[in-house]
């Protein structure tokens, strides 16, 4: 279009273009403050955060807890992470940081850049930097080599920036000894307790439920959902569009050489006499003379996996030693080098790693091989007709969806284009239970963050693409009560049990405080008290389990004041609590502890200084947030 527009600059009619165009910048155009201001989510100093910047920073926040949370994460614990505000924050710090690095002058010279982008293991080919399979990676997240190497700069300059912050905060030996006679301090509890499961007569009336379930409607909301239309955009029904010729499968070959060849790979067991790294001399050679005499016994001819099964020291011992197929890449280096030396059937004296001594028997050698074109051209053409039906099919869906407006009925777009519109019934953010769609929850996410009648943009799944469009939604209501009636009956029933457990435990605890003894108190409600045994700050107390709030009022007590001097609920009922006995740690431990704990609150210092900095910065500094943009 350019091309055209520089060729025939003189024609009248491209005048008369380019003058519109002109009119259009000046009144709506590119750039205006208007527009400017429209799309400004945030001000840091003077510099605008477009909100397609704050898009992109939620984006990849929701796909980070999508990973590590999985199925786990529905959108109701999204709304409650407030992703919108930590994606924000997130990057008004990043332009705070970058604003100061760049007062201080700190600069990332483009070797330094080189060099730490060759280091990336994503980017490398057998730890060797791989110029194609970098391409791939960026190509995967839709990233330009530019936006890579610029963001990467920006973050290897952070980086300078932090540890300039943070140069010279360290933990003194007195400061680790301190937290470890805190943290590894140790209490013994006695205890009563007062489970709700005991409390079986519990009698309720219908006017009681009823009165229950009004008082707490909230809690029986049934979910929001939504309908939906959509067009399904399938590559297999472009695939008899797709021509492929030799001359592109034989290209491929060419280009894609490493998908044809196929490394060598040694198939073996072993048998494993564990050492520790810092072992002395006499140790590595006791377990050398044991490694000696299993092999002198495999060379006899033992069954090798029967003597794995009852001498090797790791994790494959239970399958006879069988380590699979290997390349010489995926093993340590004596352990490789030994293994690759020898023939199939051979049995290899011991030979040393870190891990330990090692006797190894080959069971079978698979050669490298390159697949010939002849042998590699059907699945290239399959390979390539699937590309070129998906690129097809996304075609076709881009097309739609550039004439189509919000709001527009999705219907119209599907008789003009001769499509079969699709549609769901009532479903919650929790997704879809249709195996037909490509990505079920991704589908209900994008569903849910689009108003009524609106159109989502191209929407790529696994098996295709897709166009949505909410045609109804019902929002989140109380149900009628006979819907929901046994379940209110329940939960009337365990507040009940709750309630005379807890009226039993503080019955107790006043007659401890007025001086009758742990166990006859408890023997008047037919309790006897038990004992957890020695526990640590932070972790599951035992036979009640992890509880935070009874653990932090374990460690507050003393001999001197050894009852708790209120109860505590527990998740299956009420707890009263006292000191039983109070340890140290070993002091002998501490030295072998110091270097690790000197580690971690020297990291829990910086976090902690690097983030009382960046507020500092953020004080002085002038950020303006427009909130509405982000709800």
């Amino acid at each position: 279009m350019l091309s055209i527009l520089r060729k025939q600059a003189g024609s009248w009619i491209i005048k008369i273009i380019l003058f519109a165009i002109v009119v259009v910048f000046i009144f709506w155009g590119v750039g205006s403050f208007q527009a400017r201001e429209a799309n400004k989510v945030a001000e840091v100093n003077g510099e605008i955060v477009t909100y397609e910047t704050y898009r992109d920073g939620y984006n990849r926040l929701r796909e980070q807890y999508r990973r590590a949370y999985g199925d786990a994460l529905d959108e109701a614990a999204l709304k409650s992470l407030r992703l919108n505000e930590q994606a924000l924050d997130q990057i008004v710090n990043r332009v705070l940081m970058l604003q100061e690095a760049q007062r201080l002058d700190l600069q990332m010279s483009e070797q330094a850049l080189d060099d730490a982008i060759f280091q990336i293991p994503a980017f490398q080919n057998n730890g060797v930097f791989d110029k194609e399979r970098a391409k791939a990676v960026l190509g995967q997240s839709n990233l330009s080599t530019a936006d890579f190497r610029r963001s990467f700069r920006e973050d290897l300059i952070l980086d300078k920036l932090r540890a300039l912050v943070l140069d010279g905060i360290n933990t003194t030996e007195p400061e680790a000894r301190e937290w470890y006679d805190w943290y590894g301090a140790q209490v013994d509890l006695e205890y009563l307790h007062f489970p709700t499961k005991r409390y079986k007569d519990i009698s309720l009336t219908e006017e009681e439920i009823a009165e229950y379930f009004k008082a707490n409607e909230k809690q029986y909301l049934t979910e929001p959902k939504v309908k939906v239309n959509y067009l399904f955009f399938d590559p297999n029904a472009f695939k008899p569009q797709v021509d492929i010729s030799k001359e592109q499968i034989g290209e491929y070959y060419a280009t894609h050489s490493a998908e044809f060849k196929t490394e060598k790979t040694v198939e073996a067991r072993h048998i494993l006499l564990k050492l520790d790294e810092k072992s002395d001399q006499k140790r590595v050679d006791e377990r050398k003379q044991e490694a000696e005499k299993i092999y002198k016994l495999a060379k006899e001819g033992k069954n090798f996996a029967d003597l794995a099964k009852q001498y090797s020291e790791d994790s494959s011992k239970e399958q006879g030693g069988h380590l699979g197929a290997f390349t010489k890449e995926s093993m340590v280096a004596p352990f490789a080098e030994k293994a690759f030396s020898m023939k199939a059937g051979e049995i290899g004296e011991p030979v040393r790693s870190e891990f330990g001594w090692h006797i190894i028997k080959v069971e079978k050698i698979n050669e490298a091989q390159t697949t010939s074109l002849e042998a590699a051209a059907d699945g290239i053409k399959q390979k390539i007709l699937e590309e070129k039906a998906r690129e097809l099919a996304m075609k076709k869906a881009e097309a739609i969806y550039d004439t189509l407006f919000d709001g527009e009925d999705l219907s119209k777009a599907a008789q003009t284009h001769k499509m079969t519109m699709q549609s769901t019934d009532f479903f919650s953010a929790k997704g879809l239970k249709d195996p037909k769609l490509g990505n079920p929850q991704k589908f209900a996410d994008v569903a849910f963050a689009l108003d009524k009648m609106a159109i989502s943009e191209v929407l790529d799944l696994a098996n295709g693409y897709y166009l949505l469009q909410v045609v109804d939604r019902q929002d989140a209501a109380v149900p009628a009560l006979d819907a929901v009636k046994e379940r209110v009956r329940e939960d009337l029933a365990q507040k009940r049990r709750g309630e005379r457990a807890k009226a039993d435990a503080e019955a107790c605890l006043a007659a401890i405080q007025k001086g009758e003894s742990f166990t006859d108190a408890g023997a008047r409600l037919n309790l006897q008290p038990e004992q957890t045994g020695f526990f640590k700050r932070g972790g599951a107390i035992p036979k009640i389990g992890y509880d935070p709030q009874i653990s932090a009022a374990a460690f507050e007590l003393k001999t001197e004041k050894a009852l708790a001097d209120k109860i505590f609920e527990g998740k299956d009922g009420w707890y009263l609590i006292q000191l039983k006995e109070r340890k140290p740690p070993a002091a002998e431990d501490f030295a072998k502890e110091k270097e690790t704990i000197v580690s971690r609150l020297t990291e829990q210092k910086k976090q902690s200084t690097f983030g009382q900095w960046l507020a500092d910065l953020k004080g002085r500094g002038k950020v303006d947030i427009n909130y509405k943009l982000i709800q």
